[in-house]
């Protein structure tokens, strides 16, 4: 690990001198938001800086950055770890949706208290460490926190957007991430008036990390490219 290190240190070194930035930068970001937003910009990244080359890996758990030798996380959520550094990308309006089938035959919420109980399923995204057993909607009277329970959870966020589709429950999700399907009608947004507090999208890294002048590029362009991407999924292009 350390000659690894040592070789990377020694890349950004020579990239500020030299001004053309060279090596490798290990990523990772949630599957959604990776497979979205992160994956289809790394060909054209890949083309600008050609002697940069980029690994990606996809995950919904979350992954010890400096354990594997992560250069930038991408990141739906709160960073609570104080050993790396963040750059705040956009807030994500957040909806709970549901498929007009399942709001037949279960009947549309018509207030937070509504989700507690045997009532409705909610579809979980749990797995060690989540922070997904509850779900915090804004009402008039502030942030309110509604333990949320139902039969199907995965940490797969895809998975419980699929489950949504086919009828089985309420998820809770970033806008951006089920646009297209409340579009087309298949999912319908519910509680519109108490929505969930929105999630940042952030990136995080190691702190020297920042130094490194490949690393600098593959944020901005990714910054640049995640909030020009949202706003054409909101905006329906």
């Amino acid at each position: 690990k350390k000659v690894l290190e040592s070789v990377a240190e020694a890349e950004a070194a020579v990239s500020a001198l030299s001004g053309q930035p060279r090596g490798t930068i290990r990523v990772t970001a949630p599957l959604g938001l990776g497979r979205r937003l992160i994956a289809s910009g790394i060909p054209e990244f890949r083309d600008r800086y050609p002697d940069i080359e980029v690994r990606l890996r996809l995950s919904d758990h979350n992954v010890d950055i400096m354990k594997e030798g992560i250069d930038i996380a991408f990141r739906l959520g709160l960073i609570e770890d104080s050993s790396l550094r963040m750059r705040g990308i956009m807030d994500c309006e957040r909806v709970l949706a549901a498929s007009p089938a399942y709001l037949a035959a279960r009947g549309e919420p018509a207030a937070p208290q509504d989700l507690i109980g045997q009532k409705h399923d909610c579809l979980l995204l749990r797995f060690p460490g989540a922070k997904e057993y509850t779900w915090t909607l804004r009402t008039p009277e502030g942030p309110q926190k509604i333990e949320v329970r139902g039969p199907f959870d995965s940490d797969d966020g895809d998975v419980i957007t699929g489950w949504a589709l086919a009828g089985r429950g309420i998820v809770n999700k970033p806008r951006f991430d089920i646009e297209p399907f409340i579009r087309d009608g298949r999912l319908k947004v519910i509680l519109p008036d108490t929505p969930p507090e929105p999630v940042q999208l952030a990136a995080v890294y190691p702190h020297r990390k920042f130094q490194d002048p490949k690393v600098r590029l593959l944020l901005d362009f990714m910054a640049e490219r995640c909030q020009r991407m949202i706003r054409d999924i909101l905006a329906g292009r």
